[in-house]
């Protein structure tokens, strides 16, 4: 169950059939702060206006205000790692209001 969520940016590894890309994605968070899922496609802004577009495309723009994740495979499914850093994907919970 997810707490919380915001875009971040996924960095996918080449493979024999695809090129190395970036995509934004939502990432969804614990309680805690540990990222527990992710959208499996990357992220388009869209809106109802030209002014939800605009709003939607700078929530986007987040993404590359936090470090790059890459997706890993374990024994058992995958998770997310910072790119550069290796440590788990993580997030400050929002504060409670």
């Amino acid at each position: 169950m997810s707490a919380f969520w915001n875009y971040r940016v996924i960095y996918c590894e080449a493979s024999k059939d695809a090129l190395e890309q970036y995509q934004v994605h939502a990432v969804e968070y614990n309680e805690n702060g540990k990222a527990v899922n992710w959208s499996e496609t990357g992220e388009s802004p869209y809106g109802q206006s030209i002014d939800d577009l605009k709003a939607d495309f700078t929530r986007l723009q987040t993404a590359f205000d936090k470090p790059v994740l890459k997706v890993v495979r374990k024994p058992r499914g995958y998770e997310l790692v910072e790119k550069d850093s290796g440590e788990l994907a993580h997030a400050e919970p929002p504060a409670k209001a």
